[in-house]
């Protein structure tokens, strides 16, 4: 995207004045330069989320829409028109009813809070095994030692695939990212050499991971998806790959920024960090919560208008991209009292950094209780913490314009003395 100066993209780490400027002087922005729309108020990204009908998650919707894909699949599921490229070509994050809702239904069971509740004592295993290896030592990256390694172990576990390859696993997720930047960029043109390559290599180890499971089934989600039927419509080989794509990302790296943001809220705010540890099984919920709202993993989404539509007063064309700023959103003036105070206590808290509408975060309870466990065994088996280096020397995490995080977060603490 071409930077202007109204661009939330210039401060990677600090968009919040900018957000709010926007808010009031411009809340719906028509971008000439990248031809695109931008929303910053609560009511009217709260709208767009919940309103597929108008503001289409399908890329195919864009105008123009993007080249179909070489892929091909014999599924006789509904499909749209044009078929998603690259890895995520049709999943929950890029397709509408009734595809969505027929993808949706094959694994939302595996999802359900009473599912992931029972995963609690594994992910706590994990993550005590993690903080073993760094304890005595009295540093850390909580990056590189913690927070990514922590949902990366329990999603590939949930796969069924080897935790070991996540070095694998994120060098992909980087390039991903980076490619869905360009799908932004470009209208939804990516770079087709560099998305067939890794969806190549994808495709590859994933489809020896099905061969596998067909051969030897487990209680794992890859033999689900073998397994699912929906109206007796069983998921496509194309379709499986494509879920496993999109569950080993979306699985890891919004837990991965929402246990580094909120570390680095509490510390950023030492009074809400005593306050927690004070009170740290009644307020470590709404501690979460905040930091969803206050520093929001996902800061933006984009839609494609499927008619002329008004938002804020402004006419949105019919295939034009609409991007709903849920940064900007979860600190509007019009719903949240003192919006840029970080509160650990505050409540209610509506904020919408998981999304709206059917596009809700399917995998938000196993954020939410990865990050609830995680923080758990941070503060009590940790003490004395702090930043390891100067904030302002934070960088951006790599390969993203919507995705909210940093690159590093270099932790000093000690053993705390039970």
């Amino acid at each position: 995207m071409q930077k202007s100066a109204s661009s939330p993209f210039n401060g990677k780490l600090n968009p919040f004045p900018f957000y709010s400027n926007m808010r009031k002087s411009n809340p719906v922005e028509y971008n000439d330069k990248a031809d695109l729309w931008n929303a910053y108020r609560y009511d009217d990204v709260k709208k767009i989320l919940t309103n597929h009908v108008d503001f289409s998650s399908d890329f195919t919707k864009a105008s123009p829409p993007l080249p179909p894909s070489s892929s091909s699949s014999s599924s006789s599921a509904p499909r749209p028109t044009q078929s998603q490229e690259g890895p995520f070509r049709r999943t929950l994050i890029s397709t509408d009813p009734p595809l969505h809702r027929y993808l949706r239904g094959t694994i939302s069971s595996a999802f359900s809070a009473t599912t992931i509740e029972r995963l609690e004592p594994r992910i706590r295993d994990i993550a005590n095994d993690m903080i073993d290896k760094v304890i005595e030592k009295g540093s850390m990256d909580l990056v590189r030692d913690f927070s990514y390694p922590l949902p990366v172990t329990v999603i590939a576990e949930l796969l069924g695939i080897p935790s070991k390859d996540r070095d694998l696993f994120k060098r992909w997720a980087d390039e991903l990212l980076k490619s869905i930047d360009e799908a932004v960029e470009t209208g939804g043109r990516r770079n087709n050499d560099k998305m067939q390559q890794l969806q190549k290599e994808m495709d590859d180890y994933f489809l020896n991971v099905i061969a596998e499971k067909r051969k030897k089934p487990g209680q794992d989600l890859v033999t689900q998806l073998i397994n699912a039927e929906t109206d007796k419509i069983k998921l496509s080989q194309d379709d499986i790959l494509s879920f496993c794509a999109l569950l080993l990302q979306a699985g890891h790296l919004t837990t991965v920024n929402l246990i580094n943001n909120c570390m680095w809220s509490l510390l950023e705010h030492p009074q809400q960090l005593v306050k927690l540890k004070n009170n740290l099984s009644s307020l470590l919920t709404s501690a979460i919560e905040e930091t969803l709202r206050y520093r929001s993993p996902v800061q933006a989404l984009v839609r494609f208008a499927t008619k002329d539509v008004q938002v804020g007063g402004r006419t949105i064309k019919s295939g034009q991209r609409i991007i709903p700023w849920i940064g900007s959103a979860n600190r509007d003036e019009a719903v949240f009292g003192n919006p840029e105070e970080f509160d650990i206590t505050r409540g209610p808290n509506p904020h919408i950094a998981f999304g709206a509408g059917i596009h809700l975060c399917l995998g938000a309870p196993l954020a939410r209780l990865e990050s609830h466990v995680a923080m758990e065994i941070l503060l009590s088996r940790l003490q004395d913490l702090e930043f390891g280096d100067d904030p302002r020397n934070f960088e951006p995490i790599d390969g993203s314009l919507f995705l909210y995080g940093v690159k590093s977060l270099p932790l000093l603490f000690k053993a705390r003395q039970h």
